[in-house]
């Protein structure tokens, strides 16, 4: 079994999804899912449909549905609409050096969450 964290953005979050599930203090659902899993296991470890994730993050870089996950991932999922404003070229940009959407978490739970991850 893995265990990883995952974000939820913007209508995701507005529609409900993750509600009924205890949110750690940084804004993240932990989940628990089978070793071999992929992001798409993630979304439906969420109960999110597929359809209505835009782009998705694994550890800051964006990442297609079939990324393999390990143990401590930080999973990112970013509705249809919210990724139609990202333009190409940032796409690609956060692809290489990456985006880390913890960044608005203060530095004291970023640094307990990665102890706790490690």
């Amino acid at each position: 079994m893995l265990e990883i964290r995952v974000r939820l953005f913007g209508r995701l979050v507005l529609e409900g999804y993750g509600r009924g599930r205890q949110a750690a203090g940084d804004g993240t659902f932990p989940l628990t899912l089978r070793d071999g899993s992929k992001v798409r296991d993630a979304i439906e470890g969420m109960r999110v449909p597929a359809a209505r994730v835009g782009m998705t993050l694994v550890n800051t870089r964006i990442c297609p549905l079939d990324t393999p996950l390990a143990s401590g991932d930080r999973v990112v999922l970013v509705p249809q609409d919210l990724a139609a404003l990202w333009p190409a070229r940032f796409r690609q940009r956060f692809a290489t050096v990456g985006w880390d959407p913890w960044a608005s978490v203060p530095a004291r739970d970023r640094e307990q969450e990665r102890s706790a991850v490690t």
